[in-house]
């Protein structure tokens, strides 16, 4: 199964061509509406859930459903809705004139489509198009920037408002001592950041409302320069031996980034804080990681290495290490002659078309033995990913750990405010 694009590292995955994704400009509503082009760029952030990493999921749903042989686009029916939009009307166009309207392609269902709406506050109304002629999943996604003020017949549409958005009210994250004690439930949780762009003010919205990695008993930030993390924060990054540049390829056309986290694990284990807690988590700057949901389970599993976090095998966003992984790569690093690389794994292991969470995995695991041969714990609701066959992380919906991608500050925030809403305190 193919795993998503992974984003730690300088180069562009080629997976634009490959959805036929281009740059553009917004469109007004009398624009006519555009095969091939994913459009407003400016207007719809990165992360405002239309990223091309979120495209990137909404093609690996797609893909998942034409290996399957399924014809799940064409033939969609309302009963196969979440519940999370409300009514959607079928075979009905809204009408309105509010001027801002944009397009994306290859989205291959209303209920995405209605997510995408909500995530942009600008977004009032979207119509969801079955089959747009696009190649691939012909499937269209148009945002509008009002409510509609007529509604036309129009055969293989579905049309409808998302729900309110919800303001965004910080649930305290801090951690009962009593109930999940440092020593089987502590965090050192860390994030590798590229120097510049939009991981840089995410991470210092996180740090400023104390959530994510910044709710953890202990946090760092790693990049390849000394720098403040935002404007205004003190907060400082640890800086990596390395220019952060990898390539893309494989069958996922993923970022080849294992050598990138080589260097950022050699700091890591340099630093030393992970010798103070049981758990050490890398979380990436794009994850929307509730650590307070993440205790209990820490505690479930204690002692055990590392935890796998999906079916499919560990991936990157989330990762959770304990003590004995820890120590075992530690050693290793010790053993090589620089100090700079995990010595039996790099020698043992072809990895030049892995990522990051492969490599781990299998260094760990293969290599180095920290499960005594047994494959390591299973808890899927770490994390929230359209690869793991979790449909909620579209509506940040549920009890995972952890939701992901949201890439800017509008859409992470978006996120937090539908997983703290309506559930029990976090």
């Amino acid at each position: 199964m193919p795993a998503l694009p992974n984003s730690r590292c300088l180069e562009e995955t080629p997976l634009k061509e490959e959805l036929n994704i281009e740059s553009g400009e917004e469109k007004s509503e009398e624009t006519p509406q555009q095969p091939y082009r994913l459009a407003p760029y400016k207007a719809l952030s990165i992360a405002a859930v239309c990223s091309l990493f979120v495209i990137a999921a909404c093609f690996m749903r797609v893909r998942k459903a034409e290996e399957t042989g399924m014809d799940a686009i064409a033939k969609w029916d309302s009963s196969e809705a979440s519940g999370q939009c409300g009514n959607m009307e079928k075979n009905l166009d809204y009408v309105e004139y509010s001027g801002w309207g944009t397009n994306l392609d290859h989205i291959p269902d209303p209920d995405m489509c209605c997510a995408f709406c909500q995530a942009n506050p600008k977004c009032k109304s979207f119509v969801w198009v079955e089959d747009a002629g696009l190649p691939g999943n012909p499937s269209q996604c148009w945002l509008k920037g009002g409510e509609p003020v007529d509604k036309k017949p129009k055969d293989g549409v579905v049309a409808g408002i998302p729900p309110p958005r919800q303001p965004f009210q910080m649930v305290p994250q801090e951690a009962s001592p009593d109930q999940f004690p440092v020593d089987r439930a502590g965090m050192f949780c860390f994030s590798l950041m590229l120097p510049f762009g939009y991981e840089v003010e995410l991470l210092a919205w996180q740090y400023n409302q104390q959530v994510s990695i910044f709710a953890c008993d202990k946090f760092a930030v790693y990049t390849n320069k000394s720098m403040e993390v935002g404007a205004g924060t003190g907060l400082y990054t640890h800086v990596v031996d390395s220019n952060l540049h990898c390539q893309v390829g494989g069958d996922s056309q993923s970022a080849l980034n294992s050598w990138i986290f080589i260097a950022v694990w050699k700091k890591v284990l340099e630093d030393g804080y992970w010798r103070e807690y049981p758990w050490t988590v890398k979380v990436d700057p794009d994850a929307v990681f509730l650590p307070l949901r993440a205790r209990p389970i820490l505690m479930q599993y204690y002692g055990e290495p590392y935890i796998n976090n999906c079916r499919y095998g560990m991936h990157g966003p989330v990762e959770f290490f304990g003590q004995k992984a820890m120590e075992a790569l530690n050693g290793q690093y010790q053993a090589s002659y620089d100090g700079k690389a995990p010595k039996a794994c790099v020698e043992k292991l072809h990895f030049g078309l892995w990522g990051e969470d492969m490599f781990m995995d299998q260094c760990l695991r293969k290599v180095l033995q920290v499960t005594d041969g047994q494959p390591p714990a299973l808890a899927p609701e770490l994390m929230c990913e359209a690869h793991c066959d979790c449909p909620e992380w579209i509506w940040c919906s549920g009890s995972a750990v952890s939701f992901h991608p949201f890439k800017s500050i509008a859409s992470y925030k978006n996120c937090l405010a539908n997983a703290f809403s309506g559930a029990t305190p976090q």
